[in-house]
């Protein structure tokens, strides 16, 4: 007998509002909502809280009770009269599509993970799908919510409601997620880190679209089923491109163009495009080594069943496959060599005795620049000793971490503060590529440690060049298999093998690390030096120009911080797009001051 589940089917737009099928009607699904593994109450669930509402919280639009079992809130229920109350102007339809698009994007993240997500500033997280007049979207980390503007379009007669884009909510949601997933990351000195919390972005925007049928059927009209001809995947918020310019502008198209790493931006947005563009080249073999293996046509010709069909397999592959290794990364920061790896190495876990995706994916990260042999992952023999970690009080579990510090990497000396550590247990489905490959469950354990430690900067000063004490966070990331044996070591900074052969492998990584960081920002610490003429040192702010990969704050009465710049999404869509098509904004792009 099947058990059929509760579910409150919920309205969503695929794409954005401009793309439409053959008949005219906009991409949509109805999202099930889990009435049995979660509630409504209101406009809200444990996982997010819909305020119709502008950034200071007065209220915009009225909502209704969801909770109510008579209330249908299904796309053919707001459609129903189209001429009376047209579907894109219903406010009503904005609050569900958006809870819609953030619940289906957030299950898949957590799906892959192999656990639930829990927001870093506890639960649900707000959502305001009218936030604000103007042409934006963004996550505030400090007050936890996703803010959505909407504007007037200069070109057509119509409102541009952010809400509306699939992709936009997505991107922004990914900001949420890995912010919570990896809070300490906006304090990275890494270029990468930045770079990783933008490509996340666009890639849950992409996988989440690839998910649908009624998508991959209309990629298939606009290509004929090749993945590398662009189609409207590659065409991030074109609603918006739309709503300004009067066309869709290929602001995605741009990331899936990327640059090798070599020759990567600094600026965190293009940057990004590297990692982004490696990950859809990955999406591109596995398809066609689906289609091949599964659906072999010995002329290549691709019929939409079999097409769909291998485009959704390589997608949810895929997804699984990129986001399960962020478990392996460090809790404090990563470079996109070191995520490469990590990606074949859970993919091995996961499937030992399947290679395809991997090797393709090496195949095309060698390609990029993004594969580095050298990097060393040699775990220490100390797995066992973390067994008994749920009886100890977290004084203890401090202490037994401290204890194995060398083995850990985590340097010596006075001054050194270690966070709170970690341990948390994911088990996941395995998820084969191709037909015939067994399957199962694995279990992973992952004991994440950071520290922190301080080191001198010279900075202008009141009287002149001063010395200050920079925070710097560091931490790694210990797998461990169902037996509590250790698999990998995964730190940051990364390991080389050279690093291993030294007298200390945490100090000789450590010294790598610190070159490196001066050579990439030589000029945005020249600034740190340079007088200042504004008046930011009152806020406690010292550096939060444009020519920065991040501001340099100080928190409180203590050292200083890197932290990295907040995200909108017309900033990333300015840098992400091509010179020919990027955004231009008048002033601040719509966004509300604070």
């Amino acid at each position: 007998m099947i058990e059929h589940k509760a579910t409150k089917p919920m309205a969503m737009l695929l794409q954005d509002p401009s793309i439409r099928d053959a008949g005219g009607e906009h991409l949509h699904e109805d999202w099930p909502f889990p009435l049995d593994t979660d509630y409504l109450l209101g406009t809200g669930s444990s996982k997010f809280v819909v305020r119709d509402a502008d950034h200071l919280d007065n209220p915009v639009f009225d909502s209704a009770d969801w909770s109510d079992p008579g209330l249908a809130l299904t796309y053919g229920e707001f459609n129903r009269a189209p001429a009376e109350r047209p579907l894109l102007e219903n406010a009503q339809f904005h609050q569900v599509n958006v809870f819609a698009v953030a619940g289906h994007t957030l299950r898949a993240f957590e799906e892959a993970l192999g656990r639930e997500i829990q927001w870093r500033h506890g639960g649900p997280l707000v959502i305001r799908p009218h936030a604000f007049e103007g042409a934006n979207a963004y996550y505030d980390g400090m007050s936890p919510s996703l803010n959505f503007g909407y504007f007037r379009s200069p070109i057509r007669a119509a409102t541009v409601w952010t809400c509306l884009s699939h992709d936009i909510v997505a991107h922004e949601l990914g900001h949420a997620v890995f912010d919570s997933f990896r809070p300490l990351f906006l304090y990275s000195a890494e270029l990468d880190a930045a770079a990783l919390h933008e490509s996340l972005g666009d890639l849950l925007a992409l996988f989440s679209a690839l998910e649908h049928a009624p998508v991959v059927e209309r990629i298939f009209a606009d290509s004929g089923g090749d993945m590398r001809r662009p189609t409207l995947v590659s065409g991030l918020a074109e609603e918006f491109g739309i709503g300004l310019r009067g066309s869709g502008s290929a602001y995605l198209r741009s990331a899936l163009e990327g640059p090798p790493y070599d020759e990567a931006d600094k600026e965190p947005h293009a940057r990004s495009t590297v990692w982004t563009a490696a990950v859809y080249d990955i999406l591109v073999e596995l398809v066609d080594a689906v289609l091949e293996t599964d659906c072999p046509d010995p002329e290549g010709r691709r019929d939409l069943d079999s097409f769909k069909q291998a485009v959704v397999t390589a997608t949810r592959r895929l997804r699984r496959m990129t986001l399960r290794a962020l478990s392996y990364v460090p809790p404090t920061g990563v470079t996109m060599p070191v995520l490469a790896r990590m990606v074949y190495e859970a993919d091995q876990r996961l499937f030992p005795n399947d290679a395809l995706s991997r090797d393709i994916a090496q195949r095309v990260f060698e390609r990029r620049g993004l594969w580095d042999p050298e990097l060393a992952f040699t775990p220490p023999g100390i797995g066992l000793n973390f067994q008994d970690w749920d009886a100890l009080s977290v004084g203890a579990r401090a202490a037994l971490v401290a204890h194995h510090a060398d083995a850990l990497r985590i340097p010596a000396g006075p001054g050194v503060r270690l966070l709170t550590p970690q341990l948390s247990t994911a088990v996941r489905e395995a998820d084969a590529a191709r037909s015939g490959v067994e399957t199962g469950a694995v279990t992973e354990r992952y004991l994440h440690y950071a520290y922190e430690y301080v080191v001198q900067q010279e900075v202008w000063g009141e009287n002149g060049p001063e010395l200050v004490g920079v925070s710097v966070f560091n931490g790694g990331t210990l797998v461990l298999d169902d037996c509590w044996n250790a698999v990998l070591l995964v730190t940051d900074p990364p390991a080389w093998t050279e690093d291993l052969g030294a007298d200390d492998p945490a100090q000789s990584a450590f010294r790598r690390a610190v070159s490196r960081f001066q050579e990439t920002h030589r000029s945005a610490l020249g600034s740190l030096r340079a007088p200042r003429t504004d008046s930011a040192a009152e806020d406690r702010v010292l550096v939060d120009r444009p020519g920065c990969p991040f501001a340099v704050k100080a928190v409180g009465g203590g050292a200083l911080r890197f932290v990295r710049r907040r995200c909108d999404i017309a900033e990333h869509l300015r840098a992400v797009g091509s010179s020919s098509v990027a955004l231009r904004l008048p002033g601040n792009g719509g966004l509300p001051n604070r």
